[in-house]
């Protein structure tokens, strides 16, 4: 297993309405998208950008706190298989790890990963843009995805986990926007984009995420699609779906999830043996 990552810790995310979308922690950590063909690249763009880690973790666990019934939405056995773990190079590491320091902290597979985009500052395509990612990162995690479809929320520094008179009786979905600094602070600088997600803790204390948020620099993105550099767009997404689904960063450049963002051509080896393991996590109906 390796080491984990360390970093600085802080509260998450926000409010949802929903057409059709967690009080957290976060560590954050610079991702150069530097020039070339072969990584993450603005080409055109002057500024070098930054891709951060946002580990949202909400201290309160889920006890004592509002939280829908039991088992909502919950199978009886994983809702998809994982692939096996391809061989290859490179490693990968996890942003949070149970309490027995083995397992890492996953989604419950026995349900679906539901997720909404923001119509707010939402650049043309952009949807369509977070579907492909999101479908990357499913078929390499065997985790199954719902797209909710649009929202009309507004992106803001504060997200609740259960959210009853927007969602309904059920965790918020995985909420992604193109936001800007003034919205979301810490994409203030050179920051493309945050992601993670928000556990919450079972009776015998097995932590499950529920649910998580994607914000990418609204600018930045419309800096890259102007750019021609539509592939390095959903690298940034898949990358930020990366944190949320559990990963954290790792020193192989090669690697999705590398503080340089990769070559841009999706998933390395590293990724899905990464991936592969957290599609591995428990079901807790019990959530």
């Amino acid at each position: 297993m390796q080491d984990m990552r360390q970093g600085f810790l802080v509260r998450v995310p926000g409010r949802h309405r929903a057409v059709g979308s967690a009080g957290s922690f976060w560590s954050r950590v610079g991702l150069p998208v530097r020039q070339g063909a072969a990584v993450l690249a603005l080409i055109a763009v002057a500024v070098s950008v930054w891709l951060w880690e946002v580990r949202p973790f909400d201290s309160r666990h889920g006890l004592g706190v509002d939280a829908p019934s039991a088992g909502i939405g919950a199978a009886h056995a994983p809702l998809g298989a994982p692939p096996s773990m391809p061989g290859g190079h490179g490693g990968y590491t996890f942003m949070r790890m149970q309490g027995n320091g083995a397992d890492p902290v996953a989604y419950d597979p026995c349900r679906p990963i539901h997720f909404t985009t923001s119509t707010v500052g939402l650049p043309p395509g952009g949807d369509a843009l977070v579907r492909e990612a999101v479908a990357t990162m499913s078929q390499a995690s065997g985790l199954q995805f719902v797209d909710d479809g649009l929202t009309d929320e507004p992106p803001t520094p504060e997200r609740d986990p259960y959210q009853p008179d927007r969602y309904g009786d059920r965790w918020a979905p995985v909420y992604v926007a193109f936001a800007t600094p003034g919205q979301i602070p810490r994409l203030a600088g050179s920051t493309v984009g945050l992601g993670g997600s928000t556990p919450r803790a079972a009776d015998d204390g097995v932590l499950v995420y529920v649910t998580g948020s994607v914000w990418l620099d609204a600018a930045a993105m419309d800096d890259l699609l102007a750019a021609g550099r539509r592939d390095s767009a959903r690298a940034v997404v898949e990358h930020e779906i990366g944190h949320v689904l559990g990963l954290d960063h790792v020193s192989d450049a090669t690697q999705l999830m590398s503080e340089t963002g990769g070559t841009g051509a999706g998933p390395s080896d590293g990724d899905r043996r990464g991936l592969a393991v957290l599609g591995r996590g428990v079901c807790r109906p019990d959530l």
